[in-house]
């Protein structure tokens, strides 16, 4: 396992914004940050015709407007329940307006889809559409070798789907009500002329979004996904110190990669996110605070936490998270999310703050696809239902079940 526990240059273990110091500055890397955040009355009005149009849409759905006040309470309490509170944050890129990776561009077709289909699911108990959202890994190539990859038993092995069997599956999941995929490995762009074409075929009615470490993402390449639909990108970044996401990422220069493929996202218009799998000597080092400050510097939207899981790479190996660490998390979760001093950060996503509440929504709204066909509930579970790939092969796409195992250790949010 490698050791990301080397010290944040004069930041101590306390957790605060003024301690976000000790990282090389990467403004030389990816230019100036762009501001894509709203606020003041603009953010006041957005959010309004929002809420607004969350609440039309409830009450076109259930005639009532009584019940309509109590189903659009539920949920806006549901979307406090995952945020801790009344996230205010909102970003403008490219013409449409984001709160968080995980929800479609407003205003969109796709965004209303979500609000009628969790009305339906509260009012008549409607879970026949269980894949509003899918992440499916398109290929089994990766020039890396992740500390923490869970696709590791997959990886560079014959490809499972070609390029037509890539549409039957996106065109089967879009028939069925899916709104969003996101498109992972693999190192998906190294498929990128059939990420093209899928995103050409059926972008007007799925938000696509891109998962990569940064590799072969050219601007050539990510202007082509743009102009096909791609809505938005999200980076593996795994520290702010180069040498040390490198020597996580097993190459040399993916540092500098990931940062490019930032740069290039933003000049394009693409909602850009940053991922990073947080492990215990991470946050015992002090580095969350100024993983926070890099990432504001970067001028991302969103920056995705993702706790590490015994699972692929990491299988058999003591990486869960302890009791200690997991406080550090959620304690930073609502800090940084909430606080007026970092209210010009970008929002940091956290799923374990949610799934020890109210459950995870993995199986009961989204699935996860692995790169040998294999379909879960998500990426961290490895519960596969079936394979999907039979299902091609017999000819029977449409006979494929749409229920899936639930999240094993959070169970599901209802």
């Amino acid at each position: 396992m490698i050791d990301l526990s080397a010290p944040a240059t004069k930041v101590k273990i306390n957790y605060s914004p003024k301690n976000a110091s000790g990282y090389k500055s990467a403004s030389s890397a990816v230019g100036k940050s762009r501001k894509t955040q709203v606020r003041g009355l603009h953010n006041f009005f957005i959010w309004l015709a929002i809420k607004l149009r969350i609440f039309f849409l409830v009450i076109m759905t259930v005639r009532s407007l009584k019940k309509a006040i109590e189903y659009y309470r539920q949920i806006i309490h549901l979307r406090e329940n995952v945020w801790n509170g009344n996230m205010k944050k909102i970003y403008r890129v490219g013409g449409k307006y984001f709160y968080n990776q995980y929800t479609p561009a407003w205003p969109s077709k796709q965004y209303d889809e979500m609000i009628v289909r969790e009305t339906r699911r509260r009012i008549f108990h409607e879970t026949s559409h269980s894949c509003s959202f899918v992440f499916f890994a398109i290929t089994r190539k990766c020039p890396l070798r992740c500390e923490h990859c869970f696709e590791w038993d997959n990886l560079n092995k014959k490809e499972t789907f070609t390029a037509k069997e890539l549409d039957l599956i996106v065109d089967h999941y879009k028939k069925q009500g899916m709104f969003q995929m996101h498109l992972s490995g693999g190192e998906p762009m190294l498929r990128v002329r059939e990420m093209v074409e899928l995103l050409n075929k059926h972008g007007n009615n799925v938000d696509f979004w891109v998962l990569t470490s940064g590799f072969n993402c050219t601007r050539e390449n990510l202007s082509l996904l743009k102009q096909a639909g791609l809505k938005g990108i999200v980076v593996s970044i795994d520290h702010y110190i180069a040498e040390l996401h490198d020597a996580f990422r097993r190459k040399a220069g993916s540092y500098d990669a990931a940062l490019k493929a930032v740069q290039y996202a933003q000049e394009l218009q693409l909602a850009t996110a940053i991922s990073i799998c947080v492990t215990k000597s991470f946050l015992a080092a002090g580095h969350l605070w100024p993983y926070a400050e890099f990432a504001r510097e970067l001028g991302v939207e969103f920056v995705q936490l993702l706790e590490p899981r015994n699972i692929g790479n990491y299988k058999d190996q003591d990486v869960l998270l302890d009791e200690m660490h997991i406080q550090m998390l959620e304690d930073f979760f609502k800090s940084v999310n909430h606080s007026k001093e970092t209210s010009n950060y970008p929002t940091f996503s956290y799923h374990g703050f949610h799934q020890r509440r109210v459950g995870c929504f993995a199986g009961s709204r989204s699935i996860y696809i692995d790169s040998a066909g294999n379909v879960h509930s998500c990426p961290f579970c490895h519960t596969a239902a079936y394979n999907i790939k039979s299902f091609i092969d017999n000819n029977k796409l449409a006979e494929v079940p749409q229920k899936l195992n639930e999240c094993p250790r959070f169970g599901k949010v209802v």
